[in-house]
């Protein structure tokens, strides 16, 4: 049987909406990666914490790379730590696209 991959991969564009989710990302949020397509990336987070999550993003639309810790909210509305490197995408001409962050579960 093969390892499961730890890590998650979760791409979030421009609106902070879900671009693409691998299914490890979808796992660790207890969900599948065709429900979150589409769905804005705010959804995972506690209601205290979106203040924080939207600093977190304007960072990112700003360049900053630096990894972080955060708490997400699973589909069945547990908590669940992650730490996260969330890199900001530009396109070629140097406008912001978005954010791919790779997403482990803290131990």
């Amino acid at each position: 049987m093969e390892k499961q991959q730890d890590d998650g991969i979760w791409i979030i564009d421009t609106d902070a909406k879900t671009a693409y989710a691998s299914e490890r990302m979808a796992e660790i949020l207890g969900t599948s990666p065709s429900e979150m397509v589409g769905r804005a990336s705010f959804a995972y987070v506690f209601p205290e914490d979106v203040d924080a999550a939207q600093r977190l993003f304007d960072s990112k639309t700003r360049g900053d790379a630096r990894p972080f810790h955060f708490k997400l909210r699973r589909k069945d509305g547990s908590a669940v730590w992650v730490d996260v490197q969330g890199t900001p995408m530009h396109n070629a001409a140097g406008v912001f696209k978005g954010i791919v962050g790779t997403f482990s579960v803290s131990k």
